[in-house]
C-alpha cells in the first residue's frame, strides 16, 4: 500500500524496517551513515520512489532502490518487497 507523496527519510526507514526506530533512523542521517543517491540524508528530506539508499551500519553497508513507498503498518515482509536490495556487505569492525 503505498502513499500518494514522498515520506521523511526517518520514516522512510523505520517503515522499510531498515532500523529498528524512528529515532534511530533519526541518529544514523544525523550520524552521516545515510545517504540518499550519493548525498547525505538528513533525517527531514523527503524521498521518493526510485531513489536509492546507501546506509553504513556498524558491520554492515546496504544500498537499495526505493521501489514503492511503504503505508503505515506494513509487515516486514511486505516492507521487504518495496525495495530492491543492490549492494549488502559485510565489514570489519575497525577496533583501535
Amino acid at each position: 500500500m503505498s502513499e500518494a507523496g514522498p515520506l521523511r527519510v526517518d520514516v522512510l526507514l523505520h517503515r522499510l524496517c531498515l532500523t529498528r526506530s524512528r529515532s534511530e533512523a533519526k541518529a544514523a542521517c544525523e550520524s552521516g551513515a545515510v545517504t540518499i543517491d550519493g548525498r547525505p540524508a538528513r533525517p527531514a528530506d523527503l524521498v521518493g520512489a526510485g531513489r536509492r539508499i546507501h546506509i553504513r551500519y556498524p558491520a554492515r553497508i546496504l544500498e537499495v532502490e526505493l521501489l514503492e513507498l511503504p503505508g503505515k503498518g506494513v509487515s516486514k515482509k511486505a516492507a521487504r518487497d518495496l525495495y530492491r536490495v543492490i549492494t549488502d556487505e559485510r565489514v570489519r569492525e575497525e577496533r583501535f
